[in-house]
């Protein structure tokens, strides 16, 4: 939910009440939320999994360095203004996750190793291999990401 201050309070952030108020430091825009509370449900202990197994990948420097370059460019698509990524990790979900979804005979997240990736040459081997399997959406010059996890 986007906030709007009556009295100009733009500069405050934290918890009130319940809620939560940040702002984000990219678009300068303040949003408020309720304070999260965790539920547990059948779902999260396979997404937890899933988490883990994508970050023991340890991806490698040069990789994470192109999935930040390329947020630059992904953020300046028009269908991503409104709900720009603002670190590595939000790019590196994404592309798993899709691509999960995109194999779901072949790939299974929390069980995924980097021998699998290698073995397979599953599209996240490199993010220009994402993007021309279809992971990601195609942004100018995605031919230059072309480092391997």
């Amino acid at each position: 939910m986007k906030v709007n201050f009556k009295n100009m309070l733009t500069g405050y952030t934290g918890k009130a009440d319940g809620m939560i108020y940040y702002r984000n430091r990219l678009t300068g825009k303040i949003y408020a939320r309720r304070e999260f509370t965790f539920k547990n449900h059948s779902g999260q202990p396979r997404f937890a999994n899933a988490q883990k197994a994508i970050y023991a990948l340890a991806p490698s420097e040069a990789y994470r360095k192109n999935l930040y370059d390329y947020i630059l460019s992904y953020n300046a698509l028009p269908q991503n203004a409104e709900k720009p990524a603002v670190a590595w990790t939000n790019i590196y979900n994404k592309l798993m996750f899709a691509m999960q979804k995109a194999m779901p005979d072949t790939v299974v997240l929390s069980a995924i190793t980097r021998e699998q990736i290698y073995a397979q040459n599953l599209p996240c081997i490199s993010l220009r291999a994402a993007i021309e399997y279809g992971l990601l959406p195609i942004v100018e010059s995605y031919e230059r990401f072309d480092k391997q996890i």
